[in-house]
């Protein structure tokens, strides 16, 4: 090695132990200084990017390290750090194959493994990802964070008694770790071992009392207990703790205070449902409010305001006017600290109405069926059900079950069940539960899982039955057969985890009274 080569290098080891040691202003400035010597260090190219990653220049970051393959392609580390860098932009599926190329080129590279996990964890593919982490466990079990990423992935999975197995290994490895005890916290709140579950999330509070995660998981699970005067406060955390995508739009929160003549924006945040449940609160009145909710349900939401002063319905797909506050959905209860309860607040149309009563007629107990969610979301691991489970139902003696599932979960039906389909013209339209809505009014019952079907039923005041998993979404809290917010609704709860044998069988024997009585 000449001795410029040497003199270089020595340069490069001292940046790399100052970026190390978190010194990482002066190992920039000496990288920097090296790459104006040596523009094609390619390893300083990369050092350069992870640190820029580091301090949250991502698009930077990428830039450098993407020079430094190009300098060596067949270097598996650049990849791995690649891989960082997309995952830091939101692109999963580049960073999978950055992850991928990382493996092909460096097959027992634990950390290019542990990378693969990360990008499958981010593109929803969650078996994959448990995959990859065991992958990277077995390569280097001493690989920082290798036990909490297994645990999460277990976690998305559903296999909830290894996930807290997994992550209880990784709080015996770091102890003080908040991420490791607010993860086992969630798995240890979904196993229903819910004073275990505070215990470790308060222990992780105190370590981290500003972690917006915590705060937001704190939320979560005192909605649960029904705590809510308690829960609130945190409520607001889940934007910060990236639980859900904040809106950009520049413009201060609105807390409650008078309008005065301001005006005030108003948008959906999350599901279907979850607009449909909270756009029963009252809007205030003394400024101009605009209501944003998605695309499909427009319409119906606006049934809430008929007969009265409406606000300007927009969806996201709209051009904004100029607003002065602006406000998530979702944020309502926590601002009014109550729970309206009075329905209906939503209302089917009449002329869809009377063509759903001529098509299903008057005879028989009416029961509407549902029983699939949104496959795409986490949260639909354990929620819906097979829909074989319902057909038990049918059973019992002048019991007609009509479908009311669309979309996902249509694929389950058959034509020799004794479910009653309603045709492919069946909210058919570009405005989603129009026919739905109107169709709830000519059924007897509603049975249907944790969907936005339940939220619809509720808040026309129809009578809904909600079959929930044995620890549900916050929103239906634990071991009371109602709920506050919907009058007209029965919760049936699994007592075992998995088993929905137990809840339909309950189901049948209520029905079969239900449908003995007339009970309207």
């Amino acid at each position: 090695m000449e001795q410029a080569d040497r003199k270089i290098d020595a340069h490069y080891h001292h940046a790399k132990r100052l970026h190390g040691a978190g010194h990482l202003s002066e190992a920039k400035n000496i990288y920097q200084q090296i790459l104006t010597i040596t523009p094609t260090h390619a390893d300083t190219m990369d050092m350069l990017g992870v640190l820029l990653l580091q301090t949250n220049q991502a698009e930077q970051a990428l830039d450098w390290i993407q020079a430094a393959i190009d300098i060596r392609p067949d270097t598996a580390l650049f990849h791995v750090h690649r891989a960082h860098a997309l995952l830091a932009l939101g692109r999963g599926t580049d960073a999978e194959t950055a992850a991928r190329r990382a493996i092909a080129l460096k097959r027992a590279d634990a950390a290019a493994h542990q990378a693969l996990g990360h990008a499958l964890t981010d593109t929803g593919d969650y078996a994959g990802a448990v995959q990859a982490y065991r992958d990277a466990a077995r390569l280097k079990p001493d690989l920082p964070d290798i036990l909490n990423n297994l645990g999460t992935a277990l976690h998305h999975t559903h296999r909830l008694d290894e996930a807290a197995q997994t992550l209880n290994r990784a709080l015996t490895r770091a102890p003080r770790d908040p991420a490791v005890l607010l993860n086992l916290s969630s798995v240890l709140r979904d196993l229903g071992r819910m004073e275990d579950a505070e215990k470790r999330l308060l222990a992780a509070r105190r370590i981290a009392p500003e972690d917006p995660r915590i705060h937001y998981n704190n939320a979560l699970l005192n909605l649960l207990l029904g705590r809510f005067d308690v829960a609130w406060p945190d409520w607001e955390a889940r934007f910060r703790a990236g639980a859900i995508p904040s809106r950009s739009l520049d413009k201060p929160l609105w807390n409650g205070e008078p309008l005065q003549g301001r005006t005030l924006l108003i948008h959906a945040e999350q599901g279907l449902g979850d607009t449909m449940q909270f756009c029963r609160y009252d809007l205030p009145s003394d400024g101009p409010v605009l209501l944003e909710v998605q695309p499909r349900i427009a319409r119906l939401i606006a049934s809430r305001f008929r007969g009265g002063e409406a606000p300007i319905m927009r969806t996201p797909k709209d051009p904004l006017p100029p607003i002065d506050l602006q406000c998530p959905l979702m944020s309502l209860p926590a601002i009014r600290r109550t729970i309206p309860a009075t329905t209906p607040y939503l209302f089917a149309e009449p002329d869809a109405e009377a063509r759903w009563r001529e098509r299903i007629g008057g005879f028989g107990f009416r029961v509407g069926i549902a029983w699939q969610g949104n496959p795409d979301r986490r949260e639909d691991q354990g929620r819906s059900i097979p829909l074989r489970e319902f057909l038990p139902l049918a059973t019992l003696p002048d019991i007609r079950l009509i479908g009311l599932q669309r979309d996902a979960g249509a694929e389950q039906r058959t034509e020799d069940m004794p479910v009653e389909w309603l045709g492919d013209d069946f909210d058919s339209g570009p405005d989603g539960f129009i026919d739905t809505a109107a169709a709830m009014m000519h059924l007897d019952l509603v049975i249907t899982s944790d969907t936005a079907i339940a939220h619809l039923a509720g808040a026309l005041g129809r009578p809904v039955w909600v079959a929930l998993r044995a620890v549900p979404d916050w929103r239906w809290m634990l071991n009371r057969p109602d709920s506050p917010w919907y009058p007209t609704m029965r919760l049936f709860r699994q007592t075992t985890r998995g088993d929905w044998t137990t809840v339909f069988a309950a189901m049948r024997l209520a029905l079969e009274h239900r449908a003995e009585q007339r009970i309207p």
